[in-house]
């Protein structure tokens, strides 16, 4: 099903999202100079910079409809500048939605296409457009009117973190708009954001720049230019909102009940015999698994399995069963790990840290700042213990966990923190002895919280100094990157420093029994597995729950597009040695290796693919570092003992790395 959306900011972003998710291909109409606000998450800003991604989906200016066709049907979204959607009359689209949120039609008409969908005031259903998509923020947001209209615009914003007329920006001027920070920006409230023909546009509250027009931007005295979020947190930067996405749910729920009734394909990802029935117009056919004659019924959601994001681009896995809601103060869409390893290197044990902290409640945590001798865990391990009473992280088990969280259950009660060595000899076999500090977090240790999290989200190192020079009253801070290699404590100074970078990605190329296998076990152990498949019935959130992101697609463009950074770990277990080649060789071709890659395959068909490896130009040296056979060599048969014996060897390697730098 191909639908074009007139406009592509951020409401109309998010019913893109939505409707690629759902496999239908989409082109985006916009204006030459583009007015989006939340550029970081608009497939308009593919008009200024060529491409864009928004949550991993591919954005791409096009040239003429052609162009948007092709793109189209690759699974990119396309973007055209035609503020007047005159693509429509070559594309012929099965539906149209006008997402431009001027408060009032700007030209849609019900016969542009078989499916006409309205969003926002100034639409009525059954007159200008077939539905008629709500987007006032409140009980009715997201509502598909049949018949009627939206409810009229108040003007007023939508209230986020307890503001909302506050949190806008507006142009101070008739001018061209310039501005002075980029989104994302940390602010106060009097901090100049940009300038409008010499005069300044503030931010009138403290907070995050979440949104910030264009540069060059014509605009007029009152026209709203900027937005800043006071949650201060920088996922949502990157992310649709709960607006944009419900907005595009209400979309596509048009969208596919229309087409039932007028006779339209839909092509969902889910094969092609996958149509609306003309004589059961509520029912869609489903290949799921259950064989050809499955019908379910869409009007009963708990019977509908949704392709929500496997397309050839990325999807965040929000069906994690392991993963919880936290009320951290960030918004509902904060998502954690319960299997957190107790590491501040763990942006999950940090996000629940906080997470209880912003919603005022103080956490017990208990830290080995030093060790000695034999241990299960070392200098940097944590363990808090919340008002609640729930543990997260360890700090090795045994007598000195046991010890840990009482001490921290104490701090919580009342307790003076405590700094002092504990010898394990006394009671575990290890005999080594630990520094043990103990106290309550508070508010007052939110900031740094919240900074460590801000550079664990862009990957960027830093180094945590926590001072115990005053033992009454020890304060945790975020120092910049320094040389540091690994956690020191300098007793003189009574000031604990350890360098801190987000934990490794483990990219793995193949979603097959192996892949999924790995997977649970990774995250289990500390890695954050990102998986792509070219086979859209095995990559889906319901069999992978622990991978992070999933991404579909070919081999090359997936391999080439990934985000692999030096201390990744990059699996290859495609179902294929012409795929496992293609990977390897994108891989490999990197102007930086990842810290890990590995390949699965028998001993010939490793040597054989060494030898193209090779011949391709690969140099030798990086030939040669492939774990290739993968896995340590446990006599492993079945596909989750080669998963354990994969897991080994990530392990292995990872110690070793970090035995380098002690």
């Amino acid at each position: 099903m191909l639908v074009v959306i007139r406009g592509a900011g951020d409401i109309a972003s998010g019913v893109a999202l939505r409707l690629r998710r759902a496999g239908m291909e989409v082109v985006m109409c916009d204006l030459a100079v583009p007015t989006s606000i939340r550029r970081t998450v608009c497939f308009s800003e593919a008009i200024r910079l060529g491409e864009v991604r928004v949550e991993g989906v591919r954005g791409a200016r096009c040239a003429d409809a052609g162009e948007a066709r092709s793109v189209a049907g690759s699974g990119d979204v396309a973007v055209l500048v035609d503020p007047d959607a005159r693509c429509v009359a070559e594309l012929r689209p099965d539906a149209l939605v006008d997402a431009i949120l001027a408060k009032r039609n700007l030209g849609t008409t019900r016969d542009m296409a078989p499916v006409v969908v309205g969003v926002g005031p100034g639409f009525t259903a059954r007159v200008d457009c077939d539905a008629a998509v709500e987007t006032m923020r409140g009980h009715y947001l997201g509502r598909v009117y049949y018949e009627g209209s939206p409810l009229p615009n108040t003007a007023v914003p939508g209230l986020i973190g307890g503001y909302a007329g506050e949190r806008v920006m507006r142009a101070p001027a008739d001018g061209v708009f310039e501005p002075c920070v980029e989104i994302g920006a940390q602010v106060a409230a009097g901090d100049v954001c940009a300038t409008v023909a010499g005069v300044p546009m503030r931010a009138t509250i403290d907070g995050v720049v979440r949104g910030l027009l264009q540069r060059g931007v014509a605009v007029r005295e009152g026209m709203k230019s900027g937005d800043v979020d006071p949650r201060c947190h920088p996922e949502y930067i990157r992310s649709s909102s709960d607006k944009a996405l419900a907005v595009g749910g209400g979309v596509l729920e048009a969208i596919l009940a229309l087409s039932g009734d007028k006779n339209v394909r839909v092509a969902d990802g889910l094969g092609p015999e996958n149509v609306h029935n003309q004589h059961e117009p509520g029912n869609v056919r489903v290949a799921d698994g259950l064989g050809p004659e499955s019908v379910r019924n869409p009007h009963e959601p708990g019977n509908v399995r949704v392709a929500d994001g496997l397309g050839p681009e990325i999807v965040h896995n929000q069906h994690v069963p392991n993963h919880v809601r936290a009320a951290d103060g960030f918004g509902p869409e904060i998502v954690q790990n319960p299997h957190v390893n107790g590491s501040l290197s763990d942006a999950a044990f940090v996000s629940a840290l906080a997470g209880e902290l912003s919603a005022g409640r103080r956490v017990g945590l208990a830290s080995l700042l030093a060790t000695r001798g034999s241990m299960p865990r070392h200098e940097g391990a944590r363990l808090a213990v919340t008002e609640g009473g729930r543990p997260l992280g360890t700090v090795g088990g045994g007598a000195v966990e046991r010890l840990a969280i009482e001490r921290a259950r104490e701090a919580l009660a009342g307790a003076a923190p405590s700094l002092e060595w504990y010898r394990t000899g006394d009671e575990m076999a290890c005999g080594g002895d630990a520094l043990l500090a103990v106290r309550a977090l508070s508010g007052r240790d939110l900031p740094a919280l919240r900074d460590l999290l801000r550079a664990l989200d862009r990957d960027e190192p830093v180094v945590v100094e926590e001072r115990w020079a005053d033992r009454a009253e020890p304060s945790l801070s975020i120092a910049p990157a320094s040389r540091l290699a690994r956690p020191t404590w300098d007793d003189a100074a009574g000031t604990y420093r350890e360098p801190v970078c987000a934990r490794a990605r483990l990219h793995v190329f193949g979603a097959g029994h192996v892949g999924a296998a790995l997977v649970g076990l990774a995250a289990r152990v500390g890695f954050e597995p990102h998986v792509y498949d070219d086979r859209p019935e095995l990559a889906t959130p319901d069999s992978l729950p622990d991978a992070a992101t999933l991404s579909c697609g070919s081999f090359d463009q997936l391999a080439a597009s990934a985000t692999i950074a030096p201390h990744d770990a990059v699996v290859v277990l495609t179902h294929g040695h012409v795929h496992d080649e293609t990977v390897l060789l994108a891989v490999l071709s990197r102007d930086t290796l990842p810290a890990y890659v590995g390949c699965i395959g028998s001993r010939r068909k490793s040597a054989l693919a060494r030898e193209r490896l090779l011949a391709a130009g690969v140099p030798v040296e990086r030939v040669d570092a492939v774990h290739m056979p993968i896995g340590e060599d446990i006599l492993a048969v079945t596909p989750a003992e080669i998963a354990v014996s994969i897991v080994a060897q990530l392990i292995r390697c990872r110690a070793e790395r970090r035995e380098t730098q002690r």
